[in-house]
């Protein structure tokens, strides 16, 4: 059995399109070229590269009354809002409350915006790992950001320490209850997360109140060592810094079970959590839990005894002897036959989605205004958020369904509700046409240039050619000969090929020709706009 075995196929376009998908968001022509150019351990490389942190984001919409217009002054068209104060300076709550949402479109924006221009590059497929698996909602967009700045700093980085980061983080403490968890009142949200969700698992239940990796004692216990941690209101200076009150932290040692070896958190101040999830992170556990967290996210969501045992814990005990390094652990399983074999068995998630049917298909960022760049971009994570993958707001505090919810997981991505909007949007995208998200019209022209990709196709005056190729270049892999019939029926209805052969010929001698470009243009549109909605374009 190959499993963990590096991967000793052909490097070819087919490969790579595969690697690019599940490690990144829209994968275009150039992009394929270059990792076939640079081989299977140069992709690898430079999908972990070190990159500095982007620039934060920018408020980009115009001062103004105007119902499209936002009045923040505290902030600069074109420059960040991030470090203005949290509460902009603004005299009734209503402007102030209209000023926060534009902050927040702005970060959402953004954010669709680092993904668009991730490139070869895995730090934003992890970012919205990580996001995913330590889900925490807030409603300001400062508290928001310094949160996704610490997981997308730590993306690539160490699992432990970014553990010790999150628990501490004012919109985790706000979320899960951390900032009211105090001697006087233990509150025991975060810390249940904390085992359940974020490190260790819960495993079956073996009796009362114990379950095979944890107890309920623990989750009392844990509570105790985390109390005392605080959060300053928005009109502070030091809002976004989280604080240690001794005076609320429960003194004394705290004595876990079992589960971990009856150890003994002892007194440590506000260093204590630290210790608590060193303690925990003893635990071998730890390392599988997560393991199977990427393989899920990464590869497939059928975990079997196989895979558990030859890729979940060889791949585990890589985490562990790098001290929770995540980063060898994923070149290992990337670099693998297994990977390799895990294709087509994933429904794309709306964020993979909607660069696939833009950014794969050479669809341009507005780049003229930073307002039209942002608007662009905020389209998308409205889309997104219609198809229920909303960043920033998660359903509950588990994330989203399609990742662990047995047994359909991915499958929860589509249903009778979902599947004619993801088709329905795919289309617009390509044809042009109004979106309707949350009984709001967006008018959307036709962004995918047709023409352009049908120029990149060698020998594209073949309509058998044409069409093959797109299939490869959107699906990645043939289609049968009874698609490409039904499909160049939608291209050249009722005509023979060389109808198609014509024209289009005629058409490269004389692009200017606009008669001769509509009517190419009009028949490349209807193919794609096909080819979009069909199943293989939904599953990567």
């Amino acid at each position: 059995m190959p499993y963990l075995d590096t991967f000793t196929g052909e490097w070819n376009a087919k490969n790579a399109r595969h690697l690019l998908k599940r490690c990144s968001f829209g994968i275009t022509p150039d992009l394929v070229k270059e990792s076939v150019s640079l081989g299977l351990q140069g992709t690898i490389d430079k999908l972990f590269e070190i990159k500095p942190l982007p620039n934060p984001p920018l408020k980009y919409e115009l001062d103004g009354t105007s119902r499209t217009e936002v009045n923040d002054p505290d902030v600069n068209y074109g420059e960040t809002w991030v470090n203005a104060p949290p509460i902009p300076n603004l005299p009734t709550n209503q402007e102030v409350n209209k000023a926060i949402r534009a902050r927040n479109r702005s970060l959402y924006a953004w954010s669709f915006l680092e993904m668009q221009n991730s490139g070869i590059h895995i730090r934003e497929k992890l970012t919205l790992f990580w996001h995913n698996h330590f889900v925490s909602v807030n409603t300001n967009p400062h508290r928001e950001y310094y949160y996704i700045n610490t997981i997308r700093q730590n993306a690539l980085g160490n699992f432990k320490e970014l553990v010790k980061q999150i628990t501490i983080d004012p919109n985790m403490l706000l979320y899960l209850s951390g900032a009211q968890n105090k001697d006087s009142a233990p509150n025991e949200n975060y810390s249940r997360e904390l085992l359940e969700l974020f490190t260790i698992g819960k495993g079956a239940a073996v009796g009362i109140g114990d379950y095979t990796n944890y107890t309920e004692d623990d989750v009392v216990q844990m509570a105790k060592v985390l109390t005392g941690w605080k959060v300053r209101g928005l009109n502070n200076v030091d809002a976004l810094t989280p604080f240690f009150s001794n005076f609320n932290h429960t003194k004394g040692d705290k004595t876990l079970s079992h589960r971990f070896n009856n150890a003994i958190i002892s007194e440590n101040g506000e260093d204590e959590y630290k210790d608590l999830i060193d303690k925990i992170f003893e635990q071998d556990e730890c390392s599988r839990f997560i393991m199977r967290q990427l393989y899920i996210w990464f590869v497939n969501s059928e975990i079997t005894y196989d895979i558990e045992t030859y890729i979940i814990e060889p791949l585990a005990t890589i985490i562990r002897n790098n001290d929770y390094e995540i980063v060898p652990a994923l070149k290992k399983l990337f670099a693998s036959d297994h990977f390799f074999e895990n294709t087509f068995c994933m429904i794309k998630s709306p964020i993979d989605l909607m660069f696939s049917v833009t950014k794969s298909l050479l669809v341009d960022l507005p780049n003229s205004t930073t307002k039209e760049e942002y608007d662009y971009a905020l389209v998308l994570y409205l889309a997104a958020t219609d198809l229920n993958q909303s960043i920033f707001h998660h359903p509950d505090v588990a994330g989203w369904k399609a990742y662990y919810q047995e047994p359909l997981f991915y499958k929860s991505w589509i249903n009778s509700y979902l599947l004619p909007k993801r088709l329905d949007f795919c289309r617009i995208l390509v044809t042009g046409g109004d979106l309707v998200i949350d009984s709001r019209k967006y008018t959307v022209p036709p962004l995918v240039p047709v023409l352009k990709i049908a120029s990149e196709i060698p020998n594209a005056t073949d309509p058998n050619i044409l069409i093959n190729s797109l299939a490869e270049e959107m699906f990645n892999y043939a289609i049968t000969a009874e698609q490409v019939s039904a499909l160049k029926e939608i291209l050249i209805p009722g005509l023979p090929d060389f109808e198609w052969t014509v024209e289009y010929s005629d058409y490269l001698a004389d692009p200017t020709n606009t008669a001769l470009a509509f009517s190419v243009d009009k028949k490349l549109r209807d193919v794609i706009a096909v080819m979009v909605q069909m199943s293989e374009f939904q599953i990567m």
